[in-house]
């Protein structure tokens, strides 16, 4: 891969395609810009994480929906079910001074006339929220949180089907008054003004072969997806994902891993989040172990859906201790236990094996996100009931869609309860759209996790010999690595995510602002990626995080597959810059 020039814009998208997943904060004065609220950062922004962030696109129809059926200091949210925009009422509401009204609203796009039509056009539902702007907040942390949220590629396709009198023909909305709280009369289909988004397509390169056929370019850019091929590539997904674990599976033993045990969801939170729900539904609810630092709205889940969380941070063998004291001693009488392998940022493997050990004892679920890995890497299906993996990241590399899966072990212990939650209760919520790019982008994976692998054994290597640096995290060098080598699959390595800290603080700062990479928040990605992490995922809570060894001055880099040489050669000279700096 020829390293393109990363962005040094403020608020550019990252990449910089209409559906981008990143955006640039290339200064570490930028992040805390952007944490503050600060405008020469925030109105910048023409992209964002986006459970964080809502893409221009999706601004956009949301305001053509309040515009349409909002009422005074009204605003809205906009869910791919009625079911999930149900969940967003009841959080908000139960959040919410009592008798806050909140009011649902059900839309459904038109179905495909003629087999010509299934190419571009597809039923779908969504559920809208109105809430007060007082309220506004709430209905975010939903949104943030559960990760259930439209995509944009959604929110695309709405506004053209729902806003848009186009020369293909004047759709009318269906309209599904459900708890709207309005009259059949003021719920009457109108036609609506024309609205025109453009579809721009990612441009190839000038280093990229210009004698690929048009049709691979657009192939490969994404400018043609055809709708009906959407199931098609849901299920090509669910058997890589199957595949990527079923190598390492003893089959002689076990059930054999199926694909149909693999649900699909729109981001990677949404499976975290739906696990949860799973066990809050399937069981006896009750708390829940956060074991280890993990990515934030993990630990906002545990804590703000259900009956609450033990959270043991620091998730080494001491935090085990304390939590097979507490399950013998009847303190902890917990339904689940959630953990990363490795955790995101210090990257840190607990004890699995252990840890099942007390399951099997005490009677409770393990839900293990091995996003950080990646499945060609780590095999924690023997010790984990549910496995709950970001697609966003490694999976699909480019940047440009999000996703998330969730495989159930059918030799777990809950199996049975847990496959009729879900045979029940799952809805398909992922965008064809985003399927049909996920699985073009997943194709090489396995080859792009290796390449990774192999770059970021010699970059720890290379930040363990600078004097600057007084730690370097990675499962590689980490005091859980002999966890890890538990988990590794044969032929898998220690991925691509690497946190460090200087001895000086003032050094991090030079360190940051001169490297010649992308700078903004996600990892995964086929570039590599940089962000000061504590500042970016926790500036609200910097004295608290650093109770659990989360340094505020952390810088996190995710290795993308440029030549390793030339990260290596980016890293030396931001080092030779920073002890100029140092000197001075």
């Amino acid at each position: 891969m020829i390293r393109e020039s990363p962005s040094q814009v403020v608020g550019e998208a990252v990449p910089n395609i209409d559906h981008a997943v990143s955006v640039s904060l290339p200064t570490w004065e930028a992040t805390v810009g952007y944490e503050e609220g600060e405008d020469w950062v925030v109105s910048k922004m023409s992209s964002g994480y986006p459970r964080f962030f809502f893409h221009p696109i999706i601004q956009t129809l949301s305001q053509r929906v309040e515009e349409k059926f909002g009422r005074s200091k009204e605003k809205c949210m906009i869910y791919p079910s009625y079911d999930i925009a149900k969940r967003c009422r009841a959080f908000i509401q139960e959040k919410a001074p009592q008798k806050t009204p909140v009011r649902l609203l059900q839309l459904s796009t038109p179905e495909p006339k003629s087999e010509a039509e299934k190419s571009s056009v597809i039923a779908t539902t969504i559920g809208v929220v109105f809430f007060p702007t007082s309220v506004a907040s709430l209905a975010k942390n939903y949104w943030q949180h559960a990760g259930e949220g439209i995509s944009s590629r959604l929110a695309e396709y709405l506004l053209k089907t729902l806003f848009d009198e186009s020369s293909s023909g004047q759709h009318s909305i269906k309209f599904n008054p459900v708890d709207l709280g309005a009259s059949k009369s003021e719920l009457q289909a109108k036609k609506i003004q024309a609205l025109s988004p453009s579809l721009s397509v990612r441009k190839p390169r000038k280093d990229e072969n210009m004698q690929e056929s048009d049709i691979h370019i657009e192939q490969k850019y994404g400018r043609v997806l055809d709708l009906k091929f959407g199931d098609a590539a849901k299920t090509a997904l669910r058997k890589r994902i199957t595949g990527g674990l079923a190598e390492h599976v003893q089959q002689s033993t076990d059930t054999p891993l199926n694909y149909e045990d693999v649900y699909l969801f729109s981001t990677g939170m949404a499976a975290i989040f739906n696990a949860h729900r799973a066990l809050l539904n399937s069981q006896e609810p009750r708390m829940s172990v956060c074991f280890g630092f993990p990515y934030v709205d993990t630990l906002n889940i545990l804590k703000k859906f259900g009956p609450g969380v033990h959270f043991l941070g620091m998730g080494d063998d001491k935090a085990l201790e304390e939590l097979e004291e507490n399950l013998e001693n009847g303190s902890y009488n917990i339904m689940g236990l959630f953990c990363e392998c490795p955790s995101n940022p210090l990257l840190k493997t607990p004890n699995l094996k252990k840890i099942r050990q007390l399951a099997d004892k005490f009677k409770f679920a393990i839900v293990v996100d091995d996003t950080v890995a990646n499945i060609i890497n780590v095999n924690v299906m023997p010790f984990a009931d549910i496995v709950v993996t970001s697609l966003t990241k490694i999976f699909s590399g480019d940047s440009n869609v999000m996703g998330g899966s969730l495989f159930l072990n059918p030799n777990s212990p809950m199996y049975s309860s847990l496959k009729q939650f879900f045979d029940k209760d799952y809805e398909d919520t992922f965008w064809v759209q985003d399927a049909l790019v996920m699985e073009r982008n997943s194709r090489d994976y396995a080859v792009r996790s290796k390449k990774v692998n192999e770059t970021s054994l010699a970059i720890v290597d290379f930040l363990q010999k600078s004097p600057l640096i007084s730690k370097v995290y990675h499962p590689s060098v980490s005091e859980s690595k002999k966890y890890y080598d538990e988990i590794k699959t044969p032929n898998g390595g220690y991925g691509g995510l690497i946190s460090f800290l200087f001895h000086d603080a003032n050094d991090a700062v030079s360190f940051f602002n001169s490297m010649d990479f992308h700078k903004g928040p996600s990892l995964g990605t086929n570039f590599t990626l940089a962000c000061p992490y504590t500042i970016l995922a926790h500036y609200q809570e910097l004295d608290e995080v650093e109770k659990w060894d989360v340094d505020r001055n952390l810088i996190r880099i995710s290795v993308g597959i440029e030549d390793k040489d030339d990260i290596v050669e980016v890293i030396k000279f931001s080092l030779d810059e920073t002890t100029k700096t140092h000197k001075l």
